[in-house]
């Protein structure tokens, strides 16, 4: 899920909005938030070990 939401929100053409994820998934717009942010955390971590 994580990895979809950065996808539809940074990679994709038509860039969705946080609204448009949390209706996706029937959570909020806030938690889909909290899962990009949990994303990009987990990324720079990944990305500062190599």
């Amino acid at each position: 899920r994580s990895r979809d939401v950065i996808e539809q929100r940074w990679l994709g053409d038509g860039k969705s909005t946080l609204h448009d994820l949390a209706e996706k998934y029937g959570v909020s717009a806030e938690r889909i938030r909290q899962i990009e942010k949990a994303a990009f955390r987990k990324l720079k971590s990944a990305m500062a070990v190599a």
